[in-house]
């Protein structure tokens, strides 16, 4: 079991072969460090990638859950809570 602190959040997307597109939603969660960096490939005509150096690297940090999720857990909480 290791802290958050220990968890690289660096997406390496070199470890993925060519070709790939990143698609769909990052699941984050809420008051959570992240920092994250990409890289870019294109197919030339030759058939070779050109992949590009590293982005800069950014860090952010996500924020509390909003008011209508708290609402939905709450509403979550009482509907388990009323069965037992």
């Amino acid at each position: 079991h290791r802290s958050a602190q220990d968890v690289p959040t660096k997406l390496v997307a070199k470890a993925v072969p060519l070709p790939m597109t990143v698609r769909g939603h990052w699941f984050l969660s809420p008051r959570t460090e992240y920092s994250v960096a990409v890289q870019t490939a294109v197919k030339q005509s030759d058939g070779e990638y050109l992949v590009s150096g590293w982005s800069e690297t950014v860090e952010f940090c996500t924020g509390d859950y909003a008011k209508e999720h708290l609402a939905q857990l709450q509403e979550k909480a009482e509907l388990i809570a009323g069965r037992m």
